[in-house]
Order: structure tokens, then C-alpha cells, then sequence
């Protein structure tokens, strides 16, 4: 694929993953196309359907999961403990909670097998992270992937309209007790 089409292709990508985070998966292909920068034309010769460009935001998704996760699985083996809290604010950066809303809705019921290969991956890279973390005592030891997923997948679900004009900075200060609550339980005597 040429340099300036791979360009396009990404920009879609890009822009369709932002407007089905905001707006969920059922928002107008001309509104990606638009948000894009490209024709209506040139967003279904990249992608067949609305079917085909919801996969491969959930591929994008699972894959930038996995990077961020063999990413933090070397530093961590390094020693290095700073990459745990990298690696949750890329997944909070991801906006999980509701791209999986907008996508769950539109994935068909029965997941293709790229992307259930792409998941295992990103879900054994995950896991690796994970123990990695666990055994710096950088998070709590009874904290499972899926646990992890849900937590940070419920951090980034969007709020009410009312509570985020009621109190500007509500989004973060949520995620930031959610962390707090998967560090390792202090006892005191």
C-alpha cells in the first residue's frame, strides 16, 4: 500500500475510533469519512462495510492493548517500576470502557478469528504485565486480567452529562481512585 493511501487508511481508523468512543459505532459513515478528511468513496474502498471498519478499530484496539503490555513485560523485567503506571494510563488513554460499548454492540456474534487471536495475545501479554507487577508489589495479588480490563474499561465509561458540568475534572479524579483502589492493601497493626 502506498505511503499516502496508508495515511488515509489510519486517518479513518483514527477517526472512527474516536467517534465510536464519543458517539458509539452506529454514528453515519459519512461523519468518518468527514472527520477523516476523505470521501464517502474512499472510506468504503478501505472498508467494505461499517462490519469491516468496526474489526478493525477492535484489531487497532487489541493490538495497541498488546504493544502497551510487551512494552511494560520488559521494563518491568528490567526493573523498571514506573512502566505499571505507564501501561494504565495507556489503557486508560484507550478509552476501553466506551469503545467496548460502541463495539460490542456491532461486533457479530460470532468474533472472527483474527481478532480472537489478536485478544489471546494481547490478553497473555496482559497477563505477563500483570504477574510482573504483582510480584514488584505494584498492585494487588488478587487482581485478575479480566478484573484489570473491567476496572479500567469502567474508569473510561462515559458520564452523565450532568455529573461532568457539575464538577470539571470528575473523569479524572474517578480514574485516579480507581488506581488507588488496585494498589496493594496496606495493613496497619
Amino acid at each position: 500500500m502506498r505511503s499516502d493511501a496508508l495515511r488515509r487508511r489510519e486517518n479513518i481508523l483514527r477517526a472512527a475510533r474516536e467517534l465510536f468512543a464519543e458517539h458509539g459505532a452506529q454514528i453515519a459513515m459519512e461523519t468518518i469519512a468527514e472527520a477523516s478528511g476523505v470521501g464517502i468513496g474512499t472510506l468504503y474502498r478501505n472498508f467494505a462495510d461499517r462490519n469491516a471498519l468496526v474489526e478493525e478499530v477492535t484489531l487497532g484496539t487489541l493490538g495497541d492493548i498488546r504493544i502497551a503490555s510487551q512494552s511494560a513485560v520488559q521494563r518491568l523485567g528490567d526493573g523498571d517500576t514506573d512502566a505499571w503506571e505507564v501501561l494504565l494510563g495507556t489503557l486508560v488513554q484507550q478509552n476501553l470502557g466506551a469503545l467496548s460499548e460502541a463495539l460490542g454492540l456491532q461486533l457479530p456474534r460470532k468474533i472472527s478469528p483474527r481478532i480472537l487471536e489478536v485478544q489471546a495475545e494481547a490478553g497473555q501479554s496482559l497477563h505477563s504485565a500483570l504477574d510482573l507487577a504483582k510480584n514488584a508489589n505494584l498492585v494487588r495479588k488478587d487482581v485478575t486480567e479480566i478484573e484489570l480490563i473491567a476496572t479500567i474499561g469502567a474508569m473510561t465509561r462515559p458520564l452523565p452529562r450532568a455529573f461532568s458540568k457539575s464538577q470539571p475534572g470528575l473523569e479524572d479524579r474517578i480514574v485516579q481512585i480507581m488506581r488507588d483502589g488496585l494498589r496493594p492493601q496496606t495493613t496497619q497493626d
